[in-house]
């Protein structure tokens, strides 16, 4: 568990201990947190606000423990950095601000696999800009799965905060369509929600 401030290091592991989750260390600073990663190999690194970049923590966090999971607690003002947060590969991004209840269940689905953005960033995610950046110079992570470019739109959309009518009516077509394909890009990503879909595909860098 990484953060600046010692409440809320305490108030995340009375969270992680609710998902019986046990910390095993807490660090004030980047390097601090990069030499526990290193030394424990943890299940679940939580990152809050620090003296560095969130994603270049992330980034050598995950370098050190392959696959390690990262769930990035975005400070008031850094929303800017989500997208790079997420190609870093963050599991989830939910506000520094989150409820215990946010938290909890954002903890809870990454550990189950899933990728998490929290509904109230959604929007940051894309504003100024069309899509998310790509990884690779360009390129879609290697293996991943295709998106048609109906299904890339209705995921830029979900990212918007529209909901499946809204959506329907921006693309002349019935709610019923958008259901279909966002269960045809659920089964591609292997997700759950539209939540998790958007997630997945900024991380996979399926976006234009």
């Amino acid at each position: 568990m990484l953060d600046e401030w010692p409440l809320i290091r305490v108030g995340v592991a009375k969270v992680l201990a609710d998902e019986d989750v046990r910390v095993v260390a807490d660090a004030a600073d980047a390097a601090s947190a990069l030499t526990a990663v290193r030394a424990y190999a943890p299940d679940l690194l939580v990152a809050g606000g620090h003296d560095g970049a969130q994603a270049d923590l992330v980034r050598q966090a995950v370098a050190a423990v392959e696959g390690l999971p990262c769930v990035v607690l975005v400070p008031t003002g850094e929303e800017r950095e989500l997208r790079a947060v997420m190609l870093a590969g963050a599991r989830a991004v939910v506000p520094r601000a989150a409820t215990p209840e946010e938290l909890r269940d954002a903890v809870r689905r990454v550990l189950a696999g899933d990728h998490v953005v929290s509904p109230s960033l959604l929007p940051r995610m894309f504003e100024g800009n069309g899509g998310a950046p790509r990884q690779n110079g360009g390129a879609p992570t290697a293996g991943a799965p295709v998106l048609t470019g109906r299904e890339r739109e209705i995921v830029r959309l979900v990212g918007a905060g529209r909901s499946n009518a809204e959506i329907a009516s921006a693309l002349f077509v019935s709610a019923a369509t958008v259901k279909t394909h966002l269960a045809h890009i659920y089964e591609k990503l292997g997700v759950r929600s539209r939540y998790d879909a958007l997630g997945r595909a900024v991380a996979l860098g399926l976006l234009d």
